[in-house]
């Protein structure tokens, strides 16, 4: 039987004594309680009952001496009330179950009540208006005095009665207790005795041989494999013994390979680190995979020391020998393209899955003649994300043995050599493309430059070196504001500050330059950030100083022109009119000629000032003549359209 059975068989059995004996102990309690509780609830109503008898017996004599005394028969009907009260309450204590003595001494209690009853009739059948009859009844109730101290006493023989029964009760419930405390000794004992051979059952059957098995397994832990475990009988855990002993022959067999596998696969983790270390190194892609494939020879012993790396040409149709060891310069020349899907090398690119040819140049996929040289191959794709960037080609020994330990190592170097291709050729591209870009932001004929949150210099290209006049050692940390005019450093504090949106509109600041002269610029820009955090402004910046000189001379220009225009309107419309007065005046000077007085005197006034006005007129006329004017030395007027 299983050890497991026998210990669940074992604790139900005793838990079943247990309890069995529990459940007897209680029920026997219960019992021995239940009739304890019953005699002295019987005791306590027989005494209640001789007490309130007692008193109605009291209260009916002395209703009997008021009548009496009085003759009123009010008292006589108390005295029934009460009577039959206490008559009740005989009858219901002679219905009570009583032992032999308290049914003589009700007995008695009855007797006297009857004999008391009987002489207050013969008290209420007196005439109590004679003498005679008063006498006779005082008589009677003497007697009733006798009787009620009699009754008296039975009753007080009652109450000891009882009070023996409640002694009688008290011994019981200490029998009680007795057999209750030797109930409870009996179940400790039998649980004691069921624990202590529950345990030693589980020191024998359980915890003994689980010591051995411990032992053994410490053993087998030291490395002492020929240990045998001596656990003896049909238990699960000899069982397991047994097993375990089967389990240190199976590792003593199989730990004679275990070490030589274990110092392979150290050799191949140390490999792969030494290519991983070797990948992590600086220098160009063809550096880089020289040294990896160097590496890669150099830490497996089961490879000849000669090999090869494919990677793939942009168009996808050739693999070029990017680096290779040990090879003739003959076999270089000669495979340095190869097609895709040609030989054993382009198959593997094409398909993206190892190749071991254990034949080598027998084997149908090799299509290149014998130019290897003979041997087995195994050509390892070198992947990234999915995507063949190339091939190694190595030459196993004749001795050697692919096993899956060995093509997970393969698909790991193939996976690094890949992503070292990648970052090289992304990193490549990544610093061209940061060099242009520098290049465009420094050769630039804007402005350019970046600002922190305060308005602090952070980057410049040269034009604004030549700009300011300053090198980038002065202006880098320097604040902008130093170069703006006070109505320029509001704008700019706003910007910083964020009030105005940088980016929407262009604004023109006016900017002093170190020689002393004011110029202008229109700037825009857009927010930095840094992870999320405002990090700054780009700004992007032009000189229109030119441009607004140009601007202004434009517009005098055209206030000169407009001008003109005006002279040409005056001398159209004030020529006219001026020509026939001055003809007119000079027809009537010549009629007037030789003579003298005041109509000549007014007349030669009048000419003389119509030529006045002749001549003010041809002076405004000579605004508008064409002549070509040098504003600004290398700009002319007509430059001015294509701002």
């Amino acid at each position: 039987m299983h050890i497991h059975r026998r210990l669940i068989i074992l604790v139900g059995l005793g838990m079943l004594l247990i309890m069995t004996i529990t459940v007897l102990s209680v029920e026997n309690i219960t019992g021995e309680f239940s009739q304890t509780v019953r005699s002295v609830g019987t005791i306590s109503l027989e005494v209640r009952k001789v007490w309130n008898i007692e008193q109605k017996l009291g209260d009916a004599t002395r209703m009997v001496r008021e009548y009496v005394r009085t003759g009123d028969e009010h008292y006589r009907r108390n005295y029934r009330v009460f009577h039959d009260a206490a008559e009740q309450m005989l009858k219901e204590m002679n219905a009570l179950k009583l032992d032999k003595r308290e049914v003589k001494v009700l007995g008695a209690l009855m007797n006297d009540f009857n004999t008391i009853e009987d002489k207050v009739e013969r008290i209420f059948v007196l005439d109590l208006a004679h003498v005679g009859s008063r006498t006779e009844a005082n008589t009677l109730l003497n007697d009733l005095d006798n009787l009620a101290a009699w009754m008296q006493h039975d009753i007080e023989r009652y109450k000891e009665e009882n009070a023996l029964r409640l002694d009688s009760v008290a011994k019981d419930i200490e029998g009680t207790k007795l057999r209750i405390n030797i109930l409870f000794g009996i179940i400790l004992v039998t649980m004691v005795g069921f624990l202590l051979a529950f345990g030693l059952y589980l020191y024998r059957k359980l915890s003994l041989p689980l010591v051995q098995l411990w032992q053994g397994a410490e053993e087998i832990s030291r490395g002492n494999l020929d240990y045998q475990m001596q656990v003896r009988g049909e238990t699960d855990i000899a069982m397991l013994a047994e097993r375990f002993n089967e389990m240190a022959q199976k590792l003593k067999a199989s730990y004679a390979g275990l070490e030589q596998r274990l110092m392979e696969r150290t050799q191949q983790v140390a490999a792969m680190n030494s290519v991983a270390l070797t990948l992590g190194r600086t220098g160009t892609l063809k550096e880089v995979l020289q040294e990896s494939l160097k590496t890669v020879l150099k830490s497996y012993a089961d490879m000849e020391p000669r090999g090869g790396i494919f990677l793939c040409d942009p168009d996808g149709e050739t693999l070029r020998l990017t680096a290779h060891l040990g090879l003739t310069p003959e076999f270089a020349a000669r495979e340095e393209r190869i097609k895709m899907g040609e030989c054993l090398c382009g198959v593997v690119a094409q398909t993206g899955e190892m190749i071991y040819a254990d034949k080598g140049c027998g084997d149908p996929r090799h299509t290149r003649g014998d130019s290897h040289l003979g041997g087995s191959h195994i050509v390892i794709p070198i992947k990234s994300r999915g995507i063949v960037l190339g091939v190694i080609f190595l030459y196993p020994v004749k001795s050697f043995s692919l096993k899956p330990s060995d093509v997970r190592m393969f698909d790991t170097i193939g996976a690094q050599l890949g992503m070292a291709v990648e970052n090289i050729r992304l990193y490549a591209e990544v610093k061209e493309s940061s060099e242009k870009y520098w290049d465009l932001f420094e050769k630039s004929r804007d402005i350019l430059f970046t600002v922190d949150g305060t308005g602090r210099l952070t980057v410049v290209n040269e034009s604004m070196e030549r700009f300011l006049g300053r090198t980038k050692r002065e202006l880098i940390g320097s604040s902008i504001l130093d170069v703006l005019t006070e109505e320029g450093r509001a704008l700019a504090r706003r910007i910083l500050a964020g009030d105005v949106p940088l980016g929407e509109r262009i604004f023109e600041f006016a900017v002093n330059r170190p020689d002393g002269r004011q110029a202008y610029l229109e700037i825009s820009g857009r927010r930095l950030f840094a992870k999320n955090r405002f990090a700054g402004f780009q700004v992007a910046a032009r000189d229109v100083t030119e441009q607004k000189e140009l601007r202004e001379l434009l517009v005098k220009a055209e206030r000169l022109a407009a001008i003109g225009q005006v002279g040409i309107a005056m001398r159209h419309e004030i020529n006219n009119p001026l020509t026939t007065v001055i003809g007119n005046t000079e027809l009537l000077l010549d009629r007037f000629e030789g003579g003298e007085g005041e109509l000549k005197k007014r007349l030669e006034l009048i000419l003389g000032n119509a030529l006045r006005i002749s001549e003010i007129v041809k002076r405004m006329q000579e605004i508008k003549q064409d002549k070509t004017v040098e504003y600004l030395k290398g700009v002319k007027m007509t430059d001015l359209t294509n701002e």
